[in-house]
């Protein structure tokens, strides 16, 4: 059990001929300290000990007034007591001590954790702090710590979400928006454990784990949004009348991110121009959480010509004026997929999202053309799960360049050699 005692240090005599009062705390044979706001010069302290005078000091009995607090608290600690070091006794101590709220505030680190990563132009950091605003929707205030935070609490939160009806209206939320909820504060909890606990110096500020009992529902296996060719052909020669501008872009961005592999609209939005031929780029959504920040390099078709000449940054800045025509890559996203559900109504196709040209370029890779999984992963720029290897091999982006003209090759032929299908007036 440690233990709690008033002490003078001799060797740290003040220059006015004074030492400050501490209060040291002994756990496991170490010691830490704890300055008080007390000094007291040699009239106080006694020769022989060198220790504070008892008698007839007010000083004494200040200090042993919070000597108490601590011993009472150090009892609460109970068995949970053994995690903590010396050192980390007394951090959790100056914090009772100090009147500071009792934990950390879910709610202040989980907002201000969102903000972090919106600022690092990560769009992920929206789906936070959405996370964070249902959750103080269902807490009702803004008041709930950590230490709050139960598997009881959880589990209870699970069955409000199950209650609400889903963002699209249709039924309530489904495993896969209680999981989109649920595992943010997952995330945000672990995050404040890796900035509010040291296990190193026995500094445990966040004790529980609400997890261990509470199990986020697994992933739902999604309903695959791949195209058969001959939808995408449609797409690609999809008639649309000159006055749905809106609707142009959309069909000509979504045969784009197909001609390019996949590419997403935030990576398209920001994409600089070619250099030698090739479209080089950082993919925005894993770059931040990739030690080769996500790189990738592809080939400019001559497909991709028509449409690099249609949608070109007069300035030359970047690749494309999306960035003219739409305020943020956020608006861009959004317009897109709504452009899309019209002309997916147009082809009947359900559901035509963006997404889906990366989808079925992935899959035409595979199941048609015989591209290997591991080199389909490649074009799509995900980790390839070799992380020790890939320090070896020097990436050749001819195998992208190769996998790609085979795509192209067999959905479209000789289709687009012809411009015929692009508007001419956007």
């Amino acid at each position: 059990m440690p233990t709690v005692k008033i002490v003078i240090l001799k060797h740290q005599k003040k220059d006015d001929d004074t030492w400050n009062v501490k209060i040291r705390i002994t756990h496991e044979r170490k010691s830490s300290y704890i300055a008080t706001s007390h000094y007291v010069g040699a009239d106080l302290i006694n020769k022989k000990t060198f220790e504070l005078k008892e008698r007839n000091n007010p000083v004494y009995d200040q200090v042993m007034i919070d000597v108490l607090k601590i011993r009472e608290e150090i009892s609460k600690l109970g068995h949970s007591v053994d995690l903590y070091s010396a050192k980390g006794l007394c951090e959790l101590i100056k914090e009772k001590l100090s009147n500071k709220p009792n934990g950390i505030n879910f709610f202040d680190f989980g907002y201000e954790y969102a903000d972090k990563i919106i600022k690092e132009g990560r769009r992920i950091g929206e789906n936070y702090r959405i996370a964070v605003h249902k959750f103080e929707e269902f807490i009702g205030n803004r008041n709930l710590m950590f230490s709050d935070i139960t598997s009881s609490l959880l589990m209870k939160y699970d069955e409000y979400l199950r209650s609400q009806r889903s963002k699209c209206g249709i039924g309530n939320i489904s495993d896969a928006g209680v999981r989109l909820y649920t595992s943010k504060i997952q995330a945000i909890f672990n995050k404040a454990k890796l900035k509010y606990n040291d296990e190193d110096t026995g500094i445990i500020r966040i004790q529980n784990n609400p997890f261990v009992k509470y199990k986020i529902p697994k992933i739902p296996v999604t309903k695959k949004r791949s195209l058969s060719v001959e939808q995408i052909r449609a797409i690609k020669t999809c008639v649309i009348p000159d006055n749905m501008i809106g609707t142009l872009i959309a069909r000509d961005v979504f045969i784009m991110s197909f001609l390019m592999v996949g590419m997403n609209t935030v990576d398209m939005y920001y994409l600089r121009p070619p250099v030698k031929g090739r479209l080089e780029y950082e993919r925005r959504k894993t770059r931040t959480r990739r030690s080769d920040k996500a790189f990738i390099s592809i080939a400019l078709e001559n497909e991709m010509l028509p449409y690099i000449e249609r949608y070109k940054d007069p300035l030359k800045d970047r690749a494309f004026n999306f960035f003219i025509r739409y305020s943020t890559h956020k608006q861009f996203v959004h317009k897109v997929n709504v452009h899309l559900k019209k002309i997916g109504e147009m082809l009947n196709i359900p559901d035509l999202t963006f997404y889906a040209a990366r989808h079925s370029w992935a899959t035409i890779a595979r199941n048609e053309c015989g591209i290997s999984m591991d080199d389909v992963s490649m074009c799509l720029n995900h980790k390839s799960g070799h992380d020790v290897t890939d320090t070896y091999i020097r990436k050749d982006w001819s195998i992208i360049d190769r996998a790609n003209r085979k795509v192209l090759d067999y959905v479209f032929g000789d289709s687009l050699s012809s411009t015929s299908s692009i508007n001419n007036d956007l």
